[in-house]
């Protein structure tokens, strides 16, 4: 879902001294500090009254199922992630928002505990494996009751319970969108096995997937108490407003998190790494550019926002309000959580 903090290292070839005793990779360090600390959005910040005491139980969910324990569980918890799920679901319906707050301590667990530090994570056949038996999972088949098979077992109990309240297509719609997440998690782990970092277009798309966004927006419907049709769900410009409010969250994490990549596996599967490669740039170029390519987004959702609004049924326009949420709580998320404070953590295998 998210890349977590922070860490201490440029593209080779960025070393050396400048003048002043200045380094490049300080140069280039307060230049993404002055990046982050400069992002914007024109949505106003709300946070659910709810969200915090609605994810301590959340924790204790994800504790019962074994997904996280010792250091990693206390990190998780000092991140603050029930801040994100007020942040992003400031109207969400207190009794249903338990079912997105144990879904985000599922993906903030398995992104920690798998994708970016266990072992899965550098083995792209150990990877495969597992997201087969989680696709399984959230389509309906049992788990087994191995302890390997604990984040299928948790992911399966919560499908079961979104399905009590989701309609039949809106249970589609988020098994749908996690499937497309699981992919997007393979791919990732795939470029870090072999060192290769994507092309742009590339990364851009498989992006879309493996930020978890989708599977997040997929769930509005069932936490907010609507039913989005799916022909207005479907309709282009609300299909490019999700699709630029899920580059924007996107994009504002690889921003937040690149120094964290670095110092664990060369940033591989970011946009700052992706359009170094392909504009042959510096960081602090590539940086610049990724800035510009999200407040680019953030422009193309505002002006198709405007050009749909008036055609919007009360249901779509929930779901609009919704992407906006989404987006001003997680950059105001990114900006406040110790998650990306600018110190590194220690990493504990």
């Amino acid at each position: 879902m998210d890349k977590n903090a922070m860490g201490t290292r440029i593209r080779p070839g960025e070393g050396g001294e400048l003048r002043d005793g200045v380094t490049v990779t300080d140069r280039v360090h307060a230049h993404l500090r002055g990046t982050q600390d400069s992002l914007t959005t024109p949505f106003l910040v709300r946070e659910n009254a709810w969200a915090r005491d609605v994810f301590a139980a959340s924790v204790q969910w994800m504790q019962g199922h074994g997904l996280l324990t010792g250091e990693r569980r206390q990190w998780l918890e000092k991140c603050d992630i029930g801040a994100l799920l007020g942040l992003t679901n400031p109207h969400a319906d207190r009794h249903l928002l338990r079912l997105a707050g144990d879904w985000y301590v599922w993906l903030y667990a398995f992104d920690d505990g798998v994708c970016d530090e266990a072992f899965t994570g550098a083995q792209a056949w150990d990877m495969a494996h597992l997201t087969l038996r989680l696709k399984r999972a959230v389509t309906g088949f049992t788990p087994g009751m191995e302890p390997e098979e604990n984040y299928a077992r948790a992911l399966f109990d919560l499908r079961c319970r979104i399905a009590e309240h989701a309609t039949p297509a809106q249970l589609v719609r988020w098994t749908e969108a996690v499937r497309d997440y699981l992919n997007g998690q393979l791919w990732e782990t795939m470029y870090r096995a072999t060192g290769r970092t994507p092309a742009l277009d590339d990364y851009i798309a498989m992006r879309e997937s493996a930020s978890g966004c989708l599977t997040c927006f997929a769930l509005f419907p069932v936490l907010n108490r609507y039913d989005l049709a799916e022909e207005e769900r479907a309709h282009p410009d609300v299909e490019q407003l999700s699709r630029s409010a899920n580059r924007i969250i996107a994009w504002d994490n690889d921003l937040f998190s690149y120094w964290k990549e670095q110092g664990d596996h060369s940033a591989i599967a970011n946009l700052i790494t992706a359009v170094a490669q392909q504009r042959q740039c510096e960081t602090a170029a590539a940086i610049t550019y990724t800035r510009k390519r999200r407040d680019d987004e953030l422009a193309t959702f505002l002006r198709t926002e405007k050009r749909i609004a008036r055609y919007l049924s009360t249901e779509g326009k929930k779901y609009i309000a919704n992407l906006r949420n989404w987006v001003s709580g997680s950059l105001e998320f990114h900006k406040t959580s110790r998650r990306f404070a600018p110190a590194p953590r220690p990493v504990h295998l």
